[in-house]
């Protein structure tokens, strides 16, 4: 018996050593631990093995088959590194594309790099992120905005609502359409001064388009304290868009509406393709709609608990791939989330 223990050793420790694939590895547990495998087979003889001998085939047998074991799991693990090695020494040619075989890197996403570039540009003016939820109510979403049931401003969203029991509006679940449904959470949970950063994403139903998506990410800018005015607003319009489009870049603020903000304003940047002269992109007019702003309302800030009389906010908002549009030369905003690795691969960007 020992030396029929020993030979079984032999002959699979040189099968397993000489295995070129996992399926080669398969067949031989199989063999040797499957149903009618030799070291299943072989406890069914030691019924008539004396005492002495079972005493000395026992350990033997438990420490053949613990060896054998940890020999197939080692030669598993080293054909799969194999199998490894030689897929990340392999390159890639993307079909449709002339494009040279070149190994492919994984890299963020560009939208996850630029945003973190714009929260790393407010970070340093001791704003910080908060992360609002996408599902929202109707209450956070519109009506403490100063926007009530039936107001007119409805109309700009097409508002994607979860279907729920109850009847009662304010109560109504909905995906979020802005980023600014955000403010009532920040404005109620913390005490002034505050500074916030709301970075997510948003939905609404939309036609789709080149500038157009029905889900896409926002940025919104929440900061309230004593004695704040649009001049604050207009720095901090200049000290973003300067860092992420170019020192040379003029800011211009111009009257706007917003039901939460007043006084509200589009803010308009130098146009970044033709440097001010005129072009079709910005109707000859030298500059692009950027971004939107202005002095939270006075109401909203008294629906979330804050004495306008003492506070006053600025409210700062723009959306991140309109912006990327813009500093990458890109013509369609659904290729950010289209998935589609050529423009992913191609696109030529910061990586930090």
């Amino acid at each position: 018996m020992e030396e029929k223990i020993n030979i079984i050793q032999q002959e699979h420790s040189a099968k397993i050593n000489q295995a070129k694939s996992l399926k080669e590895l398969d067949e031989i547990y199989i063999a040797l631990f499957g149903k009618s495998g030799k070291i299943t087979l072989l406890p069914k003889e030691f019924p008539a093995l004396s005492v002495e001998e079972k005493k000395r085939i026992g350990p033997l047998f438990n420490q053949v088959k613990e060896q054998l074991e940890k020999e197939i799991n080692e030669k598993r693990t080293e054909i799969r590194e194999e199998s490894y090695k030689k897929l990340s020494d392999e390159s890639f040619t993307l079909p449709g594309t002339a494009w040279e075989a070149r190994k492919r890197k994984g890299h963020l996403h560009p939208l996850t790099i630029f945003e973190k570039k714009i929260a790393d540009l407010f970070g340093e003016l001791g704003f910080q992120q908060y992360d609002g939820p996408e599902i929202e109510t109707d209450l956070n979403n519109f009506e403490l905005l100063n926007i009530p049931p039936n107001h007119p401003s409805r109309d700009m969203w097409d508002t994607l609502y979860i279907r729920n029991k109850e009847q009662v509006t304010s109560n109504k679940l909905l995906l979020r359409t802005h980023a600014t449904a955000s403010q009532p959470r920040i404005l109620k949970e913390f005490k002034p001064p505050i500074r916030m950063m709301v970075i997510g994403r948003c939905f609404r139903y939309e036609n789709l388009d080149p500038r157009h998506e029905h889900t896409f990410d926002q940025f919104d800018l929440i900061y309230v304290d004593k004695g704040l005015s649009m001049a604050n607003l207009q720095y901090l319009s200049e000290y973003f868009l300067k860092a992420m489009l170019g020192k040379d870049i003029k800011v211009r603020l111009s009257p706007g509406y917003y039901p939460f903000t007043e006084p509200s304003a589009h803010i308009f940047g130098t146009c970044v393709f033709c440097k001010g002269s005129g072009c079709k992109i910005c109707g000859q007019t030298g500059e692009l709609e950027l971004a939107g702003a202005g002095m939270i309302h006075p109401e909203v800030l008294k629906n979330c608990g804050i004495d306008p009389n003492v506070y006053s906010g600025i409210a700062w908002g723009v959306g991140p791939g309109r912006m990327a549009m813009l500093k990458y030369g890109i013509d369609d905003l659904r290729l950010f989330n289209s998935g589609n690795l050529n423009f992913l691969q191609g696109l030529k960007y910061e990586s930090k």
